[in-house]
């Protein structure tokens, strides 16, 4: 019996043993393992973090991109009215000059007229002599009638024949037959006078109503071209108030527009600044990885003994695609071709407006629908709409280079596509004048460069 219960305790005693020996190693591994391995604790931290980030600049995004819709909106229905707008008042300005004309053209004939009427109070003045002249001499000849008529009445023919015979001698007779033909001339002219002085004085009177017929026409054509002219005045002051009215409201619109570019501009300077991060944080997780163990990684660009850190190389499918971008300063090909640049880089003057705004890019003229390719060989890091520039394409190079091609009206690229040079991104929009504008920026990590001293001459 102490045998078997000493065999039992030794059985124990080593079954305890053995399991207290493998908890030991369980414990050395968990514990010394992580000490002895520095670079796997921080690895995974950095991961997490980075993973937080990326979270953070995806969640940004969608928030950027439901506001950008909400404003492609906004921009589509205040382009349409900005059209009809315009329109508008280019009729309104025809209007104004049309106006001005007539009112032109209704002072020369009012001036006209105004001789005219002096004209015709002249030949009135006339008349009026005239018609008074031919009064008094048929009031005279009218006078000389009646005598004669009254003679004629008193002694007639009968009188004229006792005269005769009553006469002393032949001598005597003669005498008296000579006056009684004479008395007779005398009255047949009296006559002849008098119908001729009678109608003078009608034609004296006709030509008189006559002439003040056509006075009161006259005065009345122009009080009817005063009111006109009055008429024409008050709408020539309504439509340039409203021509004022019209350039008041698109002045605010264009400021308003611009203050959206700015905000717009700022907002791609932001996706640029995440994508630059997050190329930041794929090079640092890239030094992590090439680092020797136990060792930090150094920063890019940092003196570490005496030497300047160059940056981790970039990814072996960027450099596989374009290794070059920075030694291309005044070899890269244009993003579109037989365009003008209509817009510079940098800060430009509205004359009209005296305000100055800052270009990101380059803004090139070309006519609609042409086809726009990527100037180097590149990953698609970034495809938005955005209401000023239209559907935009951001493409990385190596050597956090970054190239952005806006205002397209169709894309046929992907995102985290891969694209050789002079690849086919899309094809510009169309402008409601029927032309189209595509913008093109350069970008070295958050620093804007001029596109026009990359691209060929």
């Amino acid at each position: 019996m102490n045998d078997l219960a000493f065999h039992g305790f030794s059985l124990r005693s080593i079954l305890l043993s053995r399991f207290f020996g493998r908890l030991v190693s369980l414990l050395i591994l968990f514990v010394v393992l992580p000490v002895c391995l520095p670079g796997v604790t921080p690895v995974r931290s950095a991961v997490a973090a980075e993973s937080s980030e990326l979270l953070k600049i995806k969640k940004e995004r969608r928030a950027v991109e439901a506001n950008l819709n909400s404003l492609k909106k906004q921009l589509q229905e205040y382009q349409s009215k900005l059209n009809s707008t315009a329109r508008k008042q280019k009729q309104t300005q025809r209007q104004v000059e049309s106006i001005r004309k007539k009112i032109k053209v209704l002072g020369k004939l009012i001036s006209e007229n105004q001789r005219y009427l002096k004209v015709l109070d002249r030949d009135i003045g006339r008349l009026q002599g005239e018609l008074q002249s031919n009064r008094r001499v048929y009031g005279t000849v009218s006078d000389g009638f009646r005598r004669t008529a009254v003679s004629v009445y008193k002694y007639g023919r009968q009188r004229d024949v006792e005269q005769l015979f009553s006469s002393g001698s032949v001598n005597d007779a003669l005498v008296r037959v000579g006056y009684i033909g004479y008395f007779s001339r005398a009255v047949h002219h009296h006559v002849d006078e008098l119908q001729e002085a009678a109608v003078k004085l009608e034609s004296s009177r006709a030509e008189l109503e006559k002439s003040y017929r056509a006075k009161a026409a006259a005065v009345k054509d122009q009080e009817r071209q005063l009111r006109n002219m009055a008429a024409s005045r008050t709408a020539e002051e309504r439509a340039l108030a409203k021509l004022k009215k019209q350039r008041k409201a698109d002045t605010a619109r264009v400021l308003e527009a611009r203050r959206k570019r700015r905000l717009l501009q700022k907002r791609i300077e932001g996706l640029i600044l995440a994508e630059q991060k997050a190329i930041e944080a794929e090079n640092a997780r890239r030094a992590a990885r090439m680092a020797p163990a136990g060792r930090p990684a150094p920063s890019a660009g940092k003196a570490v003994g005496g030497r300047v850190v160059p940056p981790p190389p970039d990814s072996p499918e960027l450099l596989r695609i374009s290794a070059d971008f920075d030694k291309a300063v005044g070899q890269l090909p244009w993003p579109v071709s037989n365009g003008r640049v209509s817009q510079r880089f940098g800060p430009f003057k509205d004359k009209e407006l005296n305000i100055v705004t800052t270009n990101n890019g380059i803004d090139i003229s070309v006519p609609a629908n042409t086809i726009v390719k990527a100037v180097s060989g590149g990953k698609v890091a970034r495809i938005a709409f955005m209401p000023t520039f239209g559907h935009i394409v951001i493409i990385r190079h190596p050597k956090s280079y970054l190239t952005v091609y806006a205002n397209l009206g169709s894309i046929r690229v992907a995102q985290n596509e891969l694209l050789s040079s002079q690849q086919v991104i899309g094809a510009s929009g169309k402008n409601l004048d029927g032309g189209s504008i595509v913008h093109f920026e350069i970008w070295k990590g958050r620093l804007k460069q001029n596109p026009e001293t990359w691209l060929r001459k």
